[in-house]
C-alpha cells in the first residue's frame, strides 16, 4: 500500500518535493485529465469545490486508476467526513482550519484505525485505489500508508503550530496562505506577500522540521511555488533540505 501512495513515497525522499493539483468540479473524465498532467497527486476539494459525495467517490477511483494519489480535502474536522473520504479510497485527507493540538488529535482519531484512532472498518471500496483486493491487507497497512494533512490557516493555529506539529499521526502541516493572511491581518492582494505573512509561513515550516514532519503550501502556479521554496531556503541559509511545496492551479 505504501508503494502505491505516490505522494507519501515522494515525501519520504531526500528533498521531499511533491507537486499536485486541485479538482473543484465533478466528473471522472475531469479527474483523469488532471491526473494525467504529470502531478504526483490530485486533491479532490469537497470544502470549496462543487463535488458532492458521489462525485468524490468517482474522482478518487479515477485518479487512483491513473497511478496518481487521490487526496480529499474534507469540509470540516468531523468523523463522518473522514470516513467517507477514506472509505472511497483516498490516499490521504486534508483537514482545514486546524487551530489547536486538540483539533489535530481529533483529526488523527478519525483518520486511523484502532488502537491509534476510532476509524470504522467495513467499506469494500478503498482497496481498489491501492491495487489490492484484500480487505485484511488494507486494514493492517492503512494506518502507516495514509497521510493526515492539517491546514494551518488561522491566527490561533499559527500560535499553536508547535503543539500541533508534535501530535503523533500528523504527517504534513499545510499552509493555506490566503486564509492565514486574512486571519493575521495581511490578506494577499498582490503577488508580493507581506513580510509578516512570510514570517508566519516560515514559522509553520520550522515547526514541521522540528517535529520531523513535512510542510506544504498552496501556490497559484509553479513560478510562485519555486520562488517561495527558494526564498524560504535562503532565509534559513540552506542550499537544500526539507522544503516541500504542494501546489495547485486554483485559489485556496
Amino acid at each position: 500500500m505504501q508503494a502505491a501512495n505516490r505522494i507519501k513515497t515522494a515525501l519520504q525522499t531526500g528533498n521531499g518535493l511533491s507537486f499536485g493539483a486541485w479538482q473543484l468540479m465533478p466528473g471522472h473524465h475531469h479527474a483523469r485529465a488532471i491526473a494525467r498532467s504529470g502531478v504526483d497527486w490530485v486533491l479532490v476539494d469537497t470544502e470549496h469545490g462543487s463535488l458532492d459525495d458521489a462525485a468524490m467517490h468517482e474522482a478518487v477511483q479515477a485518479i487512483a486508476g491513473c497511478g496518481v494519489s487521490p487526496l480529499v480535502r474534507i469540509p470540516a474536522c468531523e468523523g463522518w467526513m473522514f470516513k467517507r473520504a477514506l472509505d472511497a479510497g483516498a490516499h490521504g485527507v486534508m483537514v482545514p482550519l486546524i487551530s489547536t493540538a486538540q483539533d489535530a488529535r481529533t483529526a488523527v482519531k478519525y483518520s486511523k484505525f484502532p488502537p491509534m484512532g476510532l476509524r470504522g472498518f467495513g467499506s469494500p471500496f478503498p482497496m481498489g485505489a491501492f491495487g489490492i483486493s484484500s480487505a485484511v491487507e488494507y486494514l493492517e497497512q492503512a494506518n502507516d500508508s495514509l497521510l493526515t494533512i492539517v491546514q494551518i490557516e488561522t491566527k490561533e493555529g499559527l500560535e499553536n503550530v508547535e503543539e500541533i506539529a508534535a501530535v503523533d499521526g500528523i504527517d504534513v502541516l499545510y499552509v493555506g496562505p490566503f486564509d492565514l493572511g486574512n486571519s493575521i491581518g495581511h490578506p494577499i492582494t498582490s503577488d508580493t506577500l507581506h513580510p509578516n505573512l512570510h514570517a508566519a509561513i516560515e514559522k509553520v515550516r520550522d515547526a514541521a522540521v522540528a517535529a520531523g514532519k513535512r510542510s506544504g503550501i498552496y501556490c497559484t502556479d509553479g513560478d510562485q511555488g519555486s520562488h517561495l521554496s527558494e526564498s524560504l531556503r535562503k532565509a534559513k541559509g540552506e542550499t537544500g533540505g526539507r522544503t516541500e511545496v504542494l501546489t495547485g492551479p486554483y485559489g485556496s
